[in-house]
């Protein structure tokens, strides 16, 4: 149940407008909301951390087979990757037991969930699919490629880039705004 949504009934003794709010449906919305911002940061960050840490593996296991720098690095920005992302998943899940056992507390949970959300959004941009674009231009231009690799690659990036920037902007922020107005009309009332 939404909080615009919620039935207006007229107070004919002093003409206000005032509002019946049920309680009960309004607490299980906010703490559906919680709980799937919460499955959605956990999804997003094992998965993503699953994804690296076997690439970094992989990269690993294959510099060691051919030995070049280059493999070595890139195994390195991978598992920089998976040490970071458990790391402020450690931080991220502390933090949700210092959040009240109330309405207002478990919106606030839901809102720091999806701030979360949005702040990995950024760093897959900042620090992943910048840092890896960088890596594999140098890389080709050092060690060459054929240009329907280079064309790939640089399609396949620029796609990433694209999806990561729309689902943040399109999704995430969306999301926590409109989490952040419900907050501030159960605060004013």
């Amino acid at each position: 149940m939404n909080f615009d949504d919620m039935k207006k009934i007229w107070d004919e003794q002093n003409s206000e407008t005032l509002y019946a709010i049920n309680e009960d449906a309004l607490h299980r919305s906010i703490t559906g909301k919680k709980k799937a911002a919460s499955k959605r940061i956990d999804f997003v960050e094992r998965t993503i951390m699953g994804i690296n840490g076997v690439m970094a593996i992989v990269l690993f296991i294959d510099a060691l087979n051919d030995p070049h720098y280059w493999d070595f690095f890139g195994s390195a920005i991978l598992a920089y990757t998976v040490i970071y992302i458990f790391f402020t998943r450690r931080r991220r899940i502390k933090a949700e037991n210092t959040f009240d056992n109330s309405m207002l507390g478990e919106l606030d949970h839901a809102i720091a969930n999806t701030q979360s959300i949005v702040k990995f959004a950024y760093f897959m941009f900042v620090g992943y699919l910048l840092p890896f674009s960088i890596f594999y231009f140098l890389k080709f231009v050092v060690r060459g490629a054929p240009p329907e690799k280079w064309v790939f690659i640089m399609v396949m990036f620029l796609i990433s880039i694209f999806l990561v920037i729309w689902d943040r902007k399109a999704k995430h922020i969306p999301r926590k705004r409109e989490l952040e107005k419900l907050r501030a009309k159960l605060v004013e009332d």
